[in-house]
């Protein structure tokens, strides 16, 4: 069925946040823009006909909900309008340039000429920094990732550290690197501001101050006219401006502080934006991390690749698998490892945006339940509470397995002195 032009006008201006607020995700508002969890910085512009939309992880975006779907969940064309349009079929039948009668009108078709493919872009390989120092610190301590999982990454060539002491995760298709997802080593943070913080080499004005000041000056200040652009860390911020903006941001700054300020209740809104630095390198496109254990006979896919180094920690004994990294919630990942015959077992995470992803393939692949038994977020969660059982706990837990080993040993001299006799 063909959609008319006006169909097609409105599934675009329908709202994008509010379809995938519908659909369970968890959509919230930031100044202008709404930001949707589960694919890795996909913000919206509800104040735009049609919306726009950009996914920073990915490096995609367009405008109206058509193309959103057609990007973001991988939907044929046709399928997006439909959906767009809860379920409204078209109005007519495509027919290669010939007239289709509907009713009381008449309507004329003819048959588009194919677009030519958006030439793929290069992907650039990030710059190996000298040592993986930061990285391994990072993912061990931090993250609570074993020592000799972290260097089977290594030496598999997928995780290296770059220059500015992220950690690289490659992708590779065929043996030859095809794109990467970078993960921040240095703790968390989020941006405020109007501008790049590069946009100032020439002239820079650096002001550190406080997390919550850093907030309250990206909230009211933003419209302002002034160029700023900050970093907000959990103890600690960065604002950085030029010299016609240097006064107002100390004036600014001055202002906040004279004020009877709820510190509490802003302090817990940086805490709840705070996170780690996630990116992927220029040219990444469509492919994902990977990593073999063995002769992959299934494949479990996750949202991070933290989750899946987690995950292999919980269960060393797991070989001959594929673990797949998806950097969000794509279908398509899933989709080319079913196309590719392997039994597909998903270990989302524990939110609702992970079990409507679920929902999307029912019976088609597995779901891994662990997470949810144990009410945690994720498998990287699951792991740093396991290993962060009470010390008190620890050594309950050995003198019970040495009382028993002990009991044991005397049961067996026990028995053999009875045999003796």
């Amino acid at each position: 069925m063909l959609y008319t032009d006006e169909q097609i006008r409105r599934a675009n201006e329908r709202s994008i946040s509010e379809y995938f607020q519908q659909e369970g995700y968890s959509c919230k508002k930031i100044r202008s823009e709404t930001h949707i969890a589960g694919f890795g910085g996909f913000y919206v512009k509800d104040s735009t006909i049609p919306n726009q939309f950009y996914i920073h992880s990915q490096q995609i975006g367009g405008a109206g909900l058509v193309s959103c779907l057609m990007k973001v969940m991988n939907m044929p064309f046709k399928e997006a309008v439909r959906t767009a349009l809860n379920g409204e079929l078209g109005q007519a039948d495509r027919i290669n340039g010939s007239t289709k009668t509907q009713g009381s009108y008449t309507l004329q078709y003819r048959a588009a000429a194919p677009s030519a493919p958006d030439p793929k872009p290069e992907f650039i390989m990030p710059e190996k920094g000298a040592d993986n120092r930061r990285v391994f610190s990072y993912l061990t301590k931090t993250r609570c990732i074993d020592a000799s999982v972290v260097n089977d990454f290594i030496r598999a060539g997928v995780l290296f550290q770059d220059t500015k002491g992220n950690a690289v995760y490659l992708h590779k298709e065929d043996g030859k690197p095809c794109g990467a997802e970078i993960h921040g080593t240095s703790g968390k943070s989020y941006t405020v501001g109007n501008a790049r913080y590069s946009d100032f080499s020439a002239d820079k004005k650096v002001i550190p101050t406080e997390p919550y000041i850093a907030e309250l000056i990206g909230r009211e200040m933003n419209d302002s006219g002034v160029r700023f652009a900050g970093y907000v860390y959990e103890n600690n911020a960065n604002i950085v401006t030029d010299s016609t903006g240097y006064s107002a941001i100390m004036g600014k700054i001055a202002e906040i502080q004279s004020r009877s300020i709820d510190r509490e209740a802003i302090d817990s809104e940086v805490n709840g934006k705070l996170k780690n630095y996630k990116g992927v390198a220029p040219g990444t496109s469509e492919s994902f991390f990977q990593y073999d254990k063995g002769n992959p006979q299934k494949a479990y896919v996750f949202e991070s690749s933290i989750d899946l180094m987690s995950f292999i920690c919980l269960h060393p004994d797991y070989t001959d698998c594929k673990f797949a990294a998806m950097a969000g919630l794509k279908p398509n990942v899933v989709e080319k490892l079913l196309a590719g015959g392997l039994p597909v077992t998903l270990c989302v995470d524990n939110d609702t945006a992970g079990q409507n992803f679920i929902n999307q393939f029912g019976s088609r692949c597995r779901y891994f339940t662990e997470c949810k038994m144990n009410n945690v977020k994720d498998f990287n969660e699951l792991l740093k509470a396991r290993k962060n059982v009470p010390f008190s706990e620890r050594v309950g837990a050995v003198k019970s397995w040495a009382d028993k080993a002990i009991q044991k040993i005397s049961d067996e001299q026990s028995r053999k002195v009875a045999f003796a006799r």
